[in-house]
């Protein structure tokens, strides 16, 4: 079930793969999983019908509501 897409966000690359849940918490449900230069960053419930368009609003909107958190908090820099 992996799908994958690439969000370019204020400079920075995220790779966003859809999981089966199985490896990523809080399984085993699917979930989006965010990474930056192979660093875990987030993940999210992803709906059934969900592909890779899905996947990039939520990471977008993640990034958004949480730009003003320091960096490595987020594990973004």
């Amino acid at each position: 079930m992996a799908e994958g897409v690439t969000v370019s966000w204020q400079g920075e690359s995220y790779e966003v793969e859809r999981k089966d849940g199985r490896a990523a918490a809080p399984g085993p449900i699917p979930v989006w999983e965010v990474t930056r230069e192979g660093a875990p960053i987030t993940t999210f419930p992803a709906d059934p019908d969900d592909g890779p368009g899905e996947g990039r609003e939520k990471v977008v909107a993640w990034l958004e509501a949480n730009a003003s958190r320091p960096a490595t908090d987020i594990g973004r820099h």
